[in-house]
């Protein structure tokens, strides 16, 4: 798909909001991929973000709308882009939706990401404004959209399942790391250590802090390791806290019998890789998730990573990480156990993860995304 193609193709924004999380990356990846393979597009952007773009803007024409407070953030694009583009765009050939929602009143051809179902397959785990708001206008957006791109196949059969979606209009596209996701030296992790307190060894998570990721099982199986080990290790969160989980941030972080817990919440992306690549153990014991970025990021900065079985997690670590069978708070102490006192297994994974993760990269995630827009507006 050439530029000239790509004419009237918009990709929404409208969700983004500092700090970004997960969901702004993935789109941030999209224009990057898209930028690599030589596909130009419009960007919906509220204004106060733009400059937050960096260089996933190049290439592509950035169009602002006003900032909104807070409290409407959620459901934006329902409202902004009628009333920008009117119910039936001329000039808008395609929209790529990314939030896993579309603006209902908008007729114009739809590409529809869909991040993930926790609003079917873990709703107790939502906030219950984000919950009725997905719950609610996800499933008519799958339904209007020409095309539906996920992350991994666990997403995809289940939207094919729940949904009854036709197989040929679901696209299995995998997201990517960040190229600043590469290991780091060790005089950059050691000043990185020092500037946020971490000791030499320590048991890492990256990700929001909400109930779906299951982090009080990775705090109890930390204060179950043996004395030496919990001694002379910390657990370390790093990461935001979602709307209605600030008493599990607190629970998370009270002062433990033994061991240190350290949380920094939300930390500068740049450095975040040497944080990564100076992780003894990565765990993320999410009970489910869409594709589970943060543990992409871990294997491209050479962290050896634990997952739990959600479906997703499985897909993306294959053979490169330890996978934990069950729920229990004793199999995930030893994962980490393990790991702590063998550097041979430690050597291990983090070489196999490396590997791993070069199968995700962002030209193959621009060129999928072209196709998957030149077959929507073939459709």
């Amino acid at each position: 798909m050439s530029n000239v193609a790509a004419e009237g193709i918009a990709v929404d924004l409208l969700f983004a909001a500092q700090p970004f999380t997960g969901l702004e990356h993935h789109a941030l990846h999209i224009l990057r991929g898209l930028r690599a393979v030589g596909v130009s597009v419009d960007v919906l952007v509220p204004a106060d973000v733009m400059s937050e773009l960096g260089d996933a803007a190049r290439g592509h024409r950035l169009v602002p709308f006003a900032k909104v407070p807070r409290g409407l953030r959620l459901g934006r694009e329902q409202w902004s882009l009628p009333w920008r583009f009117g119910a039936y765009p001329q000039s808008l050939r395609l929209l790529h939706s990314v939030l896993g929602v579309a603006p209902l009143l908008n007729a114009a051809p739809l590409v529809l990401t869909v991040p993930d179902l926790a609003y079917r397959a873990r709703p107790e785990d939502m906030h219950p404004r984000a919950r009725w708001y997905f719950g609610t206008l996800g499933p008519p957006s799958i339904r209007r959209a020409r095309r539906v791109m996920v992350s991994s196949k666990a997403v995809c059969r289940q939207v094919i399942d729940l949904y009854h979606i036709a197989p040929e209009r679901v696209s299995y596209v995998p997201l990517c790391a960040d190229a600043i996701f590469t290991p780091r030296p060790a005089e950059e992790i050691a000043t990185v250590r020092k500037q946020y307190g971490l000791p030499e060894r320590y048991v890492l998570y990256v990700g929001t802090v909400d109930p779906r990721k299951d982090l009080p099982r990775l705090r109890s199986a930390y204060e179950l390791l043996p004395p030496d080990l919990a001694d002379d290790s910390a657990l370390v969160f790093v990461g935001r806290v979602n709307r209605g989980a600030e008493r599990l941030a607190r629970q998370l972080r009270l002062p433990g019998p033994r061991g240190h817990v350290i949380a920094l919440d939300y930390v500068p992306r740049d450095v975040l890789p040497a944080i990564y690549s100076g992780a003894a153990v990565f765990s993320y014991p999410s009970r489910y998730e869409g594709f589970g970025l943060p543990v992409l990021e871990a294997m491209s900065c050479g962290a050896p990573v634990i997952v739990s079985s959600a479906d997703a997690l499985v897909e993306l670590v294959d053979q490169a990480g330890v996978v934990l069978r069950t729920e229990s708070v004793e199999e995930l102490t030893q994962a980490i156990e393990r790991l702590l006192r063998f550097d041979n297994e430690q050597r291990r994974l983090r070489e196999a993860g490396l590997k791993r993760s070069t199968a995700f990269s962002v030209e193959r995630l621009g060129r999928e995304t072209a196709e998957v827009y030149r077959q929507a507006l073939a459709a």
